[in-house]
């Protein structure tokens, strides 16, 4: 029943008078209502997609309703809390085994093709020993990817958080070469002199979105001065700095649920600067689903949509913040960083959508899919 009042209120929104219109686009709407947008996280309680679209529709001018409509209709893409967590299933054996045994066949010199003859090398299962995992947010899902792993990853290898205090740190490496010393034991090895200043040799850094690159590496200017600033830069000063991996054999990965071509391409130009002005190794990206640079809407491809967006009446001011401002641009109307996505996450949407899909419900005009920021507002 409520459906069906929906339904009439979207009707009634769009002005649709012919029923063969109605069911036309009610249905279609409706299926993808009950498979994905009804389970938007930051909706409230009992409120759904149909609902939600009338009212998002009702902001527009009457002219603008059918662009908007077809914006939603044709160009929207919604990653469902399923759909990442399948992502997170497939990483470990993916991703992260495949680059061990990758970086095993280089040192063995054992033919890459060889995976049986590379899992039972000793090295194999000594690099897995020897990886630690750090999520850049809550979404890096590090609990399901470790149960993932069918207990390939411990507890002790695994941190919700990429900022390790100087006691959690030498928890992990006491634990590590814990491990290290009951391996050993296990397989008849005599006692290495070395075992109680073993560390880390590869850091997996785990989460799940990066729409522009921007929050990970960038290179800004503070107090006159132009410096790398962003997570990357934090971490390799962490790791390398703390004693946490090994100095003279490592290698950093970041591991991305989804990411779009832009932020792929922005992190691994920049991470390569810092590296290489540095002396350090460089970042190794790794992407399990890539958005390319064309499903982002362009006055090339999109322009009636574009021309809609670009209205005053369409945007909220107070969404221009300090934040969006690190991205380059003075509003947030096509996104941070103008990355115009028509992307929705399950949990929240991105900030590198467009506007009128995000913006937040205590705004004049809200979003179909509201956010809730990670930033205080300033």
């Amino acid at each position: 029943m409520k459906d069906k009042i929906a339904q009439e209120l979207l009707a009634t929104v769009m002005d649709w008078t012919d029923q063969d219109t109605v069911l036309q686009h009610s249905l279609s709407l409706q299926l993808l209502a009950d498979y994905k947008y009804n389970h938007y996280q930051r909706y409230g309680p009992g409120q759904r997609f149909i609902e939600s679209l009338a009212l998002w529709l009702e902001q527009f001018d009457k002219t603008d309703r059918t662009t908007a409509l077809e914006f939603i209709q044709k160009k929207l893409i919604f990653i469902s809390e399923q759909e990442i967590a399948h992502l997170v299933t497939i990483a470990y054996p993916d991703v992260i085994v495949q680059e061990r045994l990758r970086l095993v066949a280089e040192e063995s010199q054992i033919a890459p093709f060889k995976v049986g003859q590379l899992i039972q090398h000793p090295r194999f299962e000594r690099l897995g020993q020897k990886s630690l995992y750090l999520g850049l947010s809550d979404g890096a899902h590090t609990n399901d990817l470790r149960r993932a792993s069918n207990g390939a990853i411990s507890n002790e290898q695994i941190w919700q958080a990429y900022e390790l205090g100087e006691t959690k740190a030498e928890d992990m490496l006491a634990k590590l070469r814990k491990s290290l010393r009951k391996s050993a034991e296990a397989a008849g090895e005599p006692p290495r002199d070395n075992i109680d200043s073993e560390r880390f040799n590869l850091v997996w850094l785990v989460d799940d979105f990066s729409g522009s690159g921007n929050t990970y590496i960038r290179f800004e200017e503070e107090d006159g001065q132009r410096r790398f600033a962003g997570k990357i830069q934090k971490i390799y000063d962490m790791v390398l700095d703390g004693g946490l991996v090994n100095p003279s054999y490592y290698e950093i990965y970041l591991l991305l649920y989804v990411a779009t071509r832009q932020a792929i391409d922005h992190i691994e130009y920049w991470s390569e600067r810092f590296t290489s002005e540095r002396g350090l190794k460089p970042l190794r990206v790794r992407v399990l689903c890539p958005i390319e640079r064309d499903a982002s809407l362009s006055p090339a491809t999109d322009p009636a949509v574009m021309a809609m967006l670009a209205k005053s009446g369409y945007y909220d001011d107070r969404a221009s913040d300090s934040h969006i401002a690190i991205g380059g641009t003075k509003d947030a109307r096509y996104g941070f960083a103008k990355c115009a996505l028509p992307l929705v996450l399950s949990h929240n949407t991105p900030n590198n959508s467009v506007y009128a899909l995000w913006g937040p419900e205590e705004f004049n005009f809200v979003g179909l899919f509201p956010r809730v920021s990670r930033h205080r507002t300033s």
